[in-house]
């Protein structure tokens, strides 16, 4: 193995590329070590007495020298020490220049050794100007003396220049490029120094390896460390732990524990490198192993090994085994926990999603009288974020002010840039940005992502300007939070745009930016491109990981190809909990909640514990089924494993229980919440309006009011629409005008067609009819649908064709709207209106989805078509329903064939309608379940009027309730009555 030197760079700061030769590398002399001096004992004496007197400050003259050092040395302290310097130097014999050499270098040495730098330059302006000759020691001292006060060009001029180079010097100009953090300067030194035939020892080596460390350069050290093999060099301790702590850092643990084996002696330094190592490569595992056997071992462990062990466990997410080691530290009398190890606490927390219990950490900190450093601050402001606590993030914004130095620190700077984004606006954050003096890449990527989140894209893209402008170059993650946050707004359109301009930059995506992109397609719906990348992904070999192979789950079904999106995920070899849920909430957003349900049992028998987007991912499912036993088991689910903690989870848990018709056990969960935000409101009201139950609806929205939340657009669609549902039309107008007077909320379509539904359906066809034209927005397909659901109740033919032929235009593929004409016509009698109707469907190609109703049993979910007599047990069911037709026309119950589209006769049109899904549902759901038990059956089509009226009689007969969801709203038969009045 051999080490050649590469050019050196004009300036020592200009990074050139590094180069590791094969060639042999160059015979190196062995290092003989310094020669004695031979001063005069009187010199001697004085020379190594120096800086023992010290006198007031004053200036003494000496002269101009050529390195920078100044001819005046004003108010230095210790002058009283020159003047003795200067009796020694004026008593030099000249004419013995090897005396003069030596005396100088004792001086310089000691000048270094005292830390009496400034008279250092002192000492060389005279040396220039007695014109005394430089030697390799001489030399050799004044250079370290440059180097300790980190003069970096007047030292690098100095070594350039230097006649010859020993070890020292060597070692002196590669120590401060790398104490300046120049680690590629250090190497190049290196290389010119074995070049140079000088043999490194074991004050070089260390820093060389540091600079590998830093630098992640895992074969430039390696090659290194060969070379020093080659040489025999065997080095000391401390060159041992620079070697274990260079492989640590380049993430080969393997050859650092190697190493650490074959040392003899092992000092807490050395065993908290391994303990620190492992924990921070995610092997803490091992970190804990080596921590024991440091013990026993009868090393005694440091604050530094406790605090890795702290930390450790919480990066894990093993925040009680935390805190037992925190407080066993606590009792220790050597040393106590500092702000290292809270901050190790509190940034466990916050790294693993425990933003709550990362702020009482810091609180308990603060009661301690530790006082934070920035990281504990990055740690308590990013935990504020993510728990959107505005006041308590401005409050750590006041300390920071308050606090010397924390406000002025970037990190610091970073991370409030990122909470005010996400938390106050893109404004508050553009000003926290432009107060940040030296910002670095991490402070223009933040704002930029913040850009991205509010959805500002013209902002966005005039910031990355200014920054490229000012010699920024954009990396990866410029581009990640461009891309994600884009996403994460909704914006998947400007997503996609700066996908494409990292592309056209060059810059290589990794799986984040893939991952983004991919979740972008799925919003615009482009699976084109979605497919090429895709593409990208199988060529590059791009392992299918977490992020990735959910995110092709989540692109595909997007997109409607929810198939493809299965094969995916059966194909994936590894399955973590990100993947399960993105599979989940595939099936659970695809109309497939049995297939979610069933991969969510799937999941917990792979030992794939569920979290709590799991959760939120498979309620939706149960309410799509009106599961409710699989819904309450998700819920108690919850409680056992805490998942409660959060607004998300209640949210969905009062919509999966208003969805399943359990509406009181919505409110009862509403009502248990710790803490409701406007979402949780507008879930309740809607579930009351699905209901029928419009005063309800309206009494909660007055208590939303008193509780002082302001009500958005999708409060006041949701109480129009209960309004709607029960009747209430002075109500309807009230809260329609609210809305404008009180909130400044201009009503929205969806708004106006809920009016359009409150008034047409209690008949007010005039007032409707003027309402409409008078809309300062054009009306849309809900609008029209509203009209002509009203006409059905009021048998209106001629103006639901009026309505329907709106419909017909911005629908043409909807075939609810044929249907629900047709039958307008039928029950009109005008069957000739009602079979053109039905050509007309034929023609367009329009075909109507058979009607299909669902009912729970035991934890599985039954499905019923029409006319389908494939159930195991439909003989039976149809013995059923011979005798609950017998049963309910004895008390009334005659059957309406206006709800058969086929002009045929009548008895085949009765016949016709006992094979409905709904009554089909109904008839197994009474032979299924013990007697008392309610049903609860879904319908994905509006209830015909016959199976409504059927459905209250059964009620009836079979003393049972009966709830049912159409794709409309609830229905609660009970003892023959419907909650809905039979208004819907």
């Amino acid at each position: 193995m051999g080490i050649s030197a590469t050019p050196r760079s004009p300036h020592p700061n200009k990074q050139l590329p590094i180069k590791v030769s094969p060639t042999k590398p160059p015979s190196l002399t062995p290092f003989t070590g310094w020669r004695t001096l031979a001063l005069p004992r009187s010199w001697r004496t004085l020379a190594l007495t120096v800086g023992e007197l010290a006198d007031s400050p004053k200036t003494v003259r000496i002269g101009e020298g050529n390195y920078g050092c100044s001819s005046e040395f004003g108010s230095v302290p210790g002058n009283g020490l020159w003047v003795n310097v200067v009796s020694l130097l004026g008593s030099l014999d000249l004419y013995d220049p090897v005396a003069c050499s030596e005396t100088y270098a004792l001086i310089l040495h000691n000048c270094r050794k005292l830390d009496k730098l400034e008279l250092g330059f002192q000492v060389h302006a005279r040396l220039i100007i007695s014109g005394v000759e430089f030697d390799e020691f001489l030399s050799s001292q004044l250079l370290e003396v440059y180097c300790k006060i980190g003069c970096i060009d007047q030292a690098r001029r100095l070594f350039d220049e230097m006649p010859q180079r020993n070890a020292f010097s060597w070692t002196s100009i590669m120590g401060l490029y790398c104490r300046l953090g120049d680690y590629e300067e250090t190497i190049r030194l290196f290389y010119l120094m074995v070049d140079e035939g000088v043999r490194p020892d074991h004050f070089v080596f260390p820093k060389v390896f540091k600079a590998c460390s830093e630098l992640k350069n895992y074969k430039l050290g390696k090659d290194v460390y060969d070379y020093m093999l080659k040489i025999g060099f065997e080095g000391n301790p401390f060159v041992k732990k620079s070697i274990i702590d260079m492989f640590i850092k380049c993430g080969k643990m393997e050859v650092a524990s190697r190493l650490f084996k074959e040392m003899g002696f092992k000092d807490v330094v050395t065993w908290n490198m391994m303990v620190s190592g492992y924990a921070s490569k995610g092997n803490f595992k091992q970190a804990l192993k080596c921590f024991e056997d440091m013990k026993i071992a009868g090393v005694k462990p440091d604050r530094v090994t406790w605090n890795s062990i702290i930390a450790g466990y919480a990066q894990n997410g093993q925040f009680k085994e935390a805190n037992d080691c925190f407080y066993q530290m606590q009792s220790f009398e050597d040393f106590k926990p500092n702000v290292v190890s809270w901050t190790a606490l509190i940034a466990g927390n916050e790294q693993n999603g425990c933003s709550s219990q990362a702020l009482h950490v810091f609180k308990q900190m603060v009661k301690e009288g530790v006082k934070p450093n920035s990281i504990t601050i990055a740690s308590v402001v990013s935990a504020c974020t993510s728990l959107s606590l505005l006041l308590h993030g401005k409050e750590i914004h006041c300390y920071c002010v308050k606090t010397e130095g924390l406000d002025s620190d970037v990190l610091v700077g970073n991370s409030l840039v990122d909470f005010y984004a996400k938390c106050r606006g893109s404004d508050v954050a553009r000003r926290k940005f432009d107060g940040i003096k030296n910002k670095d890449l991490v402070s223009w990527n933040a704002m930029l992502a913040g850009y991205a989140l509010h959805g500002c894209r013209d902002e966005a893209i005039k910031l990355l300007a200014e920054m490229q402008s000012r010699g920024l170059e954009s990396d990866v993650v410029t581009w990640n939070g461009l891309i994600t946050g884009f996403t994460q707004y909704g914006d998947g359109k400007a997503a996609l745009e700066f996908f494409c301009r990292m592309h056209q930059a060059g810059a290589e995506p990794n799986t984040i930016t893939i991952s983004g992109a991919l979740a972008a397609c799925a919003q615009v719906k482009d699976l084109r491109l979605g497919k090429e990348i895709h593409s990208h992904v199988i060529r590059n070999c791009i392992a299918m990981s977490t992020g990735v192979g959910s995110a092709l789950i989540t692109m595909y079904s997007g997109c409607g190809r929810l198939e493809i999106a299965c094969c995916i995920f059966k194909e994936l070899p590894e399955r973590d909990v990100v993947v399960w849920n993105s599979v989940i909430a595939a099936c659970s957003q695809n109309a497939q909640g049995a297939a979610a349900l069933k991969l969510l049992r799937e999941m917990q028998f792979s030992d794939v514990e569920p979290n709590a987007i799991t959760i939120v991912s498979a309620l939706p499912a149960c309410a799509r089924l009106a599961a409710l036993r699989q819904g309450k088991e998700i819920h108690q689910y919850i409680v056992r494993h805490g998942f409660d903690s959060c607004h998300v989870t209640w949210n969905a848990l009062i919509d999966m229980y208003g969805r399943c018709g359990a509406i009181q056990e919505a409110r009862r969960v509403f009502e248990v919440m710790p803490s409701r935000d406007v979402v949780s409101w507008n879930v309740m009201i809607a579930s009351y309006g699905m209901h029928g139950f419009g005063m309800d609806a309206v009494n909660l929205f007055r208590h939303m009011r008193f509780a002082g939340l302001k009500p958005n657009y999708c409060t006041f669609t949701n109480l129009l629409s209960a309004c709607s549902h029960s009747g209430l039309i002075d109500e309807g107008w009230k809260y329609f005008e609210m809305m404008k007077s009180e909130y400044s909320l201009e009503p929205a379509v969806e708004q106006y067609a809920c009016m359009v539904d409150l008034m047409a359906r209690s008949g007010q066809f005039t007032e409707t009819m003027e309402f409409i034209k008078a809309m300062p927005i054009e009306p849309n397909a809900a609008v029209w649908g509203s009209l002509l659901g009203a006409c059905r109740i009021h048998c209106n033919p001629d103006l639901a064709e009026y309505a329907a032929g709106y419909l017909f235009e911005l629908e043409p593929q909807n075939s609810g709207n044929y249907i629900l004409l047709a039958n307008i016509y039928s029950a009109a009698g005008r069957w000739e209106d009602a079979a053109r109707t039905r050509h007309l469907m034929k023609e367009r190609g329009v075909t109507k989805p058979p009607g299909c109703s669902w009912i729970e049993v035991k934890r599985r979910v039954h499905s019923f078509i029409v006319g389908d007599i494939s159930h195991p047990l439909m003989d039976k069911i149809f013995e059923k329903m011979e005798s609950l037709y017998s049963d309910i026309k004895e008390i009334g119950y005659v059957p309406d064939t206006n709800f058969v589209l086929q002009n045929v006769e009548e008895d085949e049109k009765e016949y016709s309608l006992c094979g409905h899904s709904e009554k089909l549902a109904v008839a197994f759901g009474l032979i299924s379940t013990s007697p008392g038990t309610p049903l609860r059956i879904i319908k994905n089509l509006r209830v015909c009027g016959d199976c409504h009226s059927a459905t209250k009689y059964i009620s009836k007969v079979a003393g049972r309730e009966i709830i049912m969801r159409d794709s409309y709203r609830f229905h609660h038969f009970v003892d023959g009555v419907c909650s809905c009045g039979d208004y819907w």
